[in-house]
């Protein structure tokens, strides 16, 4: 049902322009409004999708290596500056290296990345990436990435993941040039703050791996286990 308005009623008296805002097709004296659009306009609103239309693109600001305070015994680190576009998305850096050894030079770096991310959640996981990076004193460098692998939860809050990564780089250099590995990984999540029920997100990883070379590469078996802590202030 469409209910008639008045079009005086929605034309503004003291508008200079009233005149000119008048349409060709204004010949009937009022206009149909349908009371459904209301209904509509509540329900968008409450579905919340002109929120997910405007979310913004989360950055994150690369900053490592400027310590709070520094003395003249601190260690000489590299500085990197630089930007990350979501999850792992798209980063772009520069990195100052200042080795700590006498006679050694400096050198100014400037890398690049781009990431499908992988995700989080149980079951078939993927991801694949591509980068690279140049510097003064050294030779280009290009990277890529592909991991596919299967997560299952073993028991609530234990996570067992199987991975199998592949890893190349490219040196554009005389004697040099391709170097690539396949490296199978085991990973034991828990989550130890759903299991004691603790106020903040708390894992424990265990993470073992062995990297088998194709191209130029050599063996390495890492092991590693993490424990970390974060707490959100509401």
């Amino acid at each position: 049902m469409q209910l008639p308005i008045p079009r005086a009623a929605l034309q503004d008296p003291d508008a200079a322009e009233m005149e000119a805002a008048v349409t060709a097709d204004s010949s009937s004296d009022a206009v149909l409004f349908n009371p459904a659009l209301a209904a509509l306009g509540r329900a968008n609103a409450n579905s919340g999708a002109h929120l997910r239309a405007r979310a913004p693109i989360p950055v994150d600001i690369i900053r490592n290596g400027f310590a709070a305070r520094q003395d003249t015994m601190s260690a000489a680190q590299d500085r990197s500056v630089g930007f990350k576009l979501g999850q792992d998305v798209f980063s772009l850096s520069t990195t100052l290296s200042a080795p700590a050894s006498a006679g050694a030079t400096r050198d100014a770096r400037l890398n690049w990345r781009l990431a499908q991310p992988i995700g989080t959640g149980p079951g078939f996981i993927w991801g694949v990436a591509t980068g690279g990076g140049g510097s003064l004193y050294g030779n280009p460098e290009q990277i890529g990435e592909a991991l596919i692998g299967y997560r299952q939860e073993l028991l609530p809050h234990l996570t067992l993941t199987s991975q199998l990564a592949m890893a190349g780089n490219y040196v554009f250099a005389a004697g040099d040039g391709l170097h690539t590995a396949l490296t199978p990984e085991m990973k034991l999540s828990i989550d130890l703050a759903k299991l004691a029920d603790l106020p903040w997100q708390t894992s424990f990883d265990v993470t073992l791996a062995r990297k088998l070379p194709l191209v130029a590469s050599d063996y390495e078996t890492r092991g590693q286990a993490m424990l970390s802590l974060k707490y959100k202030l509401q």
